[in-house]
């Protein structure tokens, strides 16, 4: 006769088979992915990364670590992260462009930039000496901004062809503000683009600017024709906010003194862009210029919209 009770502990023996069987799984997954199975996707994929200095990196898995920064729950838990992943505010390295030129890359900010699709930050902002000598439009005009100029155009086509193929396949779209009017005070003209290279805005290299206030004075005058000229400077400043790398080496709109604007292009010193349009014209319907840093690395000028200067561009991961 067959014993009472066979049944039940038959069933009792495979219930605890299975439950053995999938803690063993949960245990190799979170072997296998470095987290539990609701950790973000780029910490998982981080279980086969190896820690590496920010110039030893390939770029995809620069894009990784940029990625586990980005998903940090706030910028100090992202600070962490980088500084665990070997990356830090002024590290640079070689970048080898597709046309045969050299130029460098730095990072300038951890966590500065929104994504332009609106899912959180970039991790990563990422600076390129000029990858190229070029004019902001054809002809001598500033009208409609860094959003409706040729240099923007190329940059999305031809001057990101220019990158590491690797690289340029995991740019992070973000969103950028500046005056997309030209000439003009009005601080509704400081709207909203998308891209994945640009050139920096005065202020977010020199920090808040004061350059009309400086030259003209702070209070309307007689011999401005009663104009508030700091209406400009407000304006100039609303074009986003400072990097860090920049702030850290004390940059202004007037000084350089850690000398890190001086650029060159091949082995000559060159100005370089600002995406910024000169807001102000003394004479109705001219609108000439954008701002340049000088080829000695002062870091505000102007130059005519036509004239080649040289290309330097952030990018994000």
């Amino acid at each position: 006769m067959a014993r009472r009770g066979g049944g039940l502990l038959t069933a009792l023996a495979v219930v605890l088979s299975v439950a053995v069987l999938a803690i063993g799984a949960g245990l190799l997954y979170l072997v296998v992915t470095g987290g539990a199975p609701g950790a973000p996707l780029a910490q998982q994929q981080a279980a086969g990364l190896e820690h590496k200095s920010f110039s030893e990196y390939d770029w995809d898995e620069l894009a990784q670590v940029a990625q586990m920064i980005a998903e940090a729950p706030s910028d100090e838990e992202g600070r962490a992260v980088a500084d665990e992943w070997g990356v830090h505010v002024g590290d640079a390295r070689p970048l080898a462009l597709t046309d045969g030129n050299q130029a460098q890359l730095v990072v300038v900010g951890i966590r500065h930039d929104e994504r332009a699709d609106g899912s959180g930050v970039a991790g990563l902002t990422l600076m390129a000496s000029p990858i190229a000598r070029r004019p902001v439009n054809p002809s001598d005009t500033n009208e409609g901004g860094w959003e409706a100029s040729e240099l923007r155009a190329w940059l999305a086509s031809d001057g990101r062809e220019l990158l590491p193929e690797r690289l340029a396949d995991n740019l992070v779209e973000v969103t950028k503000l500046t005056n997309n009017v030209g000439v003009t005070s009005d601080a509704a003209a400081v709207t909203e683009t998308s891209d994945a290279l640009w050139a920096f805005s005065l202020t977010e290299v020199c920090g808040p600017v004061d350059l009309f206030a400086t030259e003209y004075g702070d209070e309307v005058r007689a011999r401005t024709y009663y104009q508030d000229y700091t209406l400009y400077d407000t304006l100039l400043s609303q074009e986003g906010t400072q990097y860090e790398y920049f702030a850290d080496a004390g940059v202004s709109d007037q000084a350089d003194g850690s000398g890190v604007l001086a650029q060159s292009y091949g082995s000559s010193p060159c100005a370089w862009w600002y995406r910024s349009a000169y807001p102000y014209t003394f004479n109705v319907g001219d609108a000439y210029f954008f701002y340049q840093v000088m080829d000695s690395g002062y870091p505000s000028t102007i130059g005519y919209a036509s004239q080649s200067a040289g290309v330097v561009v952030g990018l994000c991961l």
